[in-house]
């Protein structure tokens, strides 16, 4: 009996310290701090930085710009949550609205609405240009890519950058540029592209550090066959091909099977696993002397194919 009292008084400590870990706090009738930009502010200048004070309590920020106010919203531009507390965004000239509220997982802030004014202007040089495609840390497959950027409205061309200028330094009309990068195959090359705008007058300045994306040629490394065996008889209605992959960066697989060593004419079969049950492989039970030859190649999320594992034979029943 002695040894009950702690265990209740070690208990009640316990319920205490999980309910403290559930509480989200109560953030309903707080206000954010609006640091930038101003309140019903009017400016030529295109790219606006929102940026405003954390809000103790708050897991996140909902921003939203709509255009020309969101008692009569023509176009939503934007509708996002934000963990941190600034956020670029470039406008084209006109009247917009924005609002900004606190959220976590059980409460919000009321919404803080604001004005604001684009002005047209013809004067780039406070300007910044909006790069779109590819983003900023993106990844792709392919070795011909499609720039594309926002356009500014006094702007009559733009000068486009590759890795700073090295790579392809040219003047263009339009906001879209398609290349065909050399990338080194089965590696990773990083590249980077800047644009910049430019009228008769005046030129904005390039986006203060250039976007970075990689083309990836590197496929997955090689599979590695584990079962049947070489020569085993495998009972088509119970076995299955199972093989072993060489990373984690594989997609699928690619398994082919043929009645020939030279794989002249084959079935291929795309595998989200490392298996395929025999069943599913349109497989007939094997005449004396004849056989099945099986391999496998894997493929990563771009589409990049690994090395052909090595080859094997089987029977089947």
């Amino acid at each position: 009996m002695k040894y009950k009292l702690p265990i209740v008084f070690f208990l009640l400590f316990s319920v205490i310290a999980c309910r403290k870990d559930f509480i989200v706090e109560d953030i309903d009738n707080k206000t954010l701090t609006i640091n930038a930009p101003a309140a019903d502010l009017q400016t030529d200048i295109n790219t606006i930085t929102f940026w405003w004070e954390p809000l103790d309590g708050a897991e996140e920020y909902n921003l939203q710009i709509v255009r020309p106010d969101f008692s009569k919203v023509t176009q939503l531009l934007l509708d996002t949550s934000i963990t941190g507390t600034k956020f670029n965004f470039t406008f084209t000239p006109g009247t917009y609205q924005w609002r900004l509220k606190a959220a976590n997982a059980g409460h919000s802030t009321a919404f803080q609405t604001f004005n604001i004014k684009i002005d047209t202007t013809s004067d780039l040089s406070q300007q910044v240009v909006n790069l779109l495609v590819p983003a900023n840390g993106a990844v792709t497959g392919n070795t011909v890519v499609t720039f594309s950027w926002r356009e500014l409205n006094a702007a009559k061309k733009y000068r486009f950058l590759l890795n700073e200028g090295t790579l392809k330094d040219t003047t263009l009309i339009g906001t879209s540029l398609t290349c065909t990068l050399q990338a080194a195959k089965n590696a990773t090359t990083a590249f980077t592209w800047n644009v910049k705008a430019i009228n008769d007058h005046t030129e904005s300045q390039f986006n203060t550090s250039s976007y970075k994306f990689t083309v990836d040629l590197k496929g997955p490394g090689t599979p590695g066959l584990v079962s049947p065996v070489y020569d085993a008889t495998v009972t088509i209605a119970n076995d299955s091909l199972r093989w072993s992959r060489s990373g984690t960066d594989v997609a699928y697989d690619s398994l082919y099977i043929a009645d020939d060593s030279t794989f002249t004419n084959y079935n291929q079969y795309k595998s989200d696993d490392a298996f395929m049950i025999a069943n599913d492989l349109n497989l007939s039970p094997s005449t004396p002397g004849n056989y099945y030859f099986w391999k496998v190649r894997s493929f990563d999320l771009y589409g990049n194919g690994s090395s052909y594992s090595t080859k094997r034979r089987f029977k089947t029943k």
